[in-house]
């Protein structure tokens, strides 16, 4: 009985006496003294785009060769363009329909792709075909009647 008792009181006091340690400049996390927080306001505030200056956007996507089908499809909110293209040779990627501009009613879409870098593997028409969708919304819509999809040698368009 007296032994679980004599541990127990050992035991508290080795972490009463912690308590001391963690404050003395035996512990190294104690060695450079505490944080403080220097508040200071900036003296000039200066933007990270000068004011008056756009960003310019550089195309870096060729136009695929061909444009092979296109459909459009209503949704709740307004249509979805579908087109399927013919790239130059094998390995173009991330293709995109480009919005090329709106002018008497017609929307013209650019469908453009990346080219792949190095070798360029012609190959079967299958192996060259590329999807890409355009989103329209209601609005937008309300002014379109013709849509007109472009790539390097043809067109197709799809009136209402």
């Amino acid at each position: 009985m007296i032994r679980p008792l004599l541990l127990s009181a050992a035991i508290a006091l080795t972490l009463s006496g912690c308590a001391r340690i963690a404050e003395s400049r035996f512990n190294p996390v104690n060695w450079f003294g505490r944080s403080t927080v220097e508040a200071s306001a900036p003296t000039e505030i200066r933007p990270l785009v000068p004011e008056g200056r756009r960003a310019q956007v550089v195309e870096g996507r060729e136009l695929v060769q061909s444009v092979t089908a296109m459909r459009i499809d209503r949704t709740p909110g307004g249509a979805i363009v579908h087109a399927t293209g013919l790239a130059a040779t094998q390995g173009y990627f991330n293709a995109q329909l480009v919005l090329a501009g709106i002018e008497n009613g017609v929307m013209t879409l650019d469908f453009r792709a990346e080219v792949p870098a190095g070798f360029q593997a012609i190959g079967p028409d299958r192996s060259r075909r590329i999807d890409a969708a355009y989103t329209l919304s209601a609005a937008e819509l309300a002014g379109i009647r013709t849509v007109r999809v472009q790539g390097a040698q043809n067109a197709r368009t799809a009136r209402r």
